[in-house]
């Protein structure tokens, strides 16, 4: 992908930026890797119904804070529903956590941009 070549100085500083939050404060394997299909599943459900819900792309911003809280609430929600665990507060003040945040609105941001492209092609108003 040599037509990347140009750009990619300025996406690999904001691409590890990202990654790191993400392998602070996502979804871990038992090797402690990044879990990415409990990841992409729970995104994938979360932007297709956000998706759905968009009246037009106008809206694109409003759905992408929406679509990052509610990853949020069912980030804290699972192991409470799942394991009986305590309920805590997300650490919104630790700076790995904001990445894993930003990490999150970025992909939702992407995410419905396609979804919402794939919507208008297959459900015609």
């Amino acid at each position: 992908m040599e037509f990347l070549d140009p750009i990619m100085p300025y996406i690999d500083p904001v691409w590890s930026w990202l990654m790191a939050g993400l392998a602070a404060f996502g979804p871990q394997t038992a090797g402690g890797d990044i879990a990415w299909i409990p990841l992409g599943i729970q995104m994938g459900v979360i932007g297709v119904v956000m998706a759905l819900l968009m009246p037009s792309y106008g809206a694109i911003l409003v759905f992408t804070i929406a679509s990052t809280i509610v990853h949020v609430v069912v980030d804290e929600a699972m192991p409470i529903i799942l394991d009986g665990a305590s309920f805590a507060m997300p650490p919104v003040t630790d700076m790995a956590y904001l990445q894993y945040i930003s990490f999150a609105a970025a992909a939702y941001l992407v995410g419905l941009t396609v979804l919402y492209i794939i919507k208008a092609i297959v459900l015609p108003r």
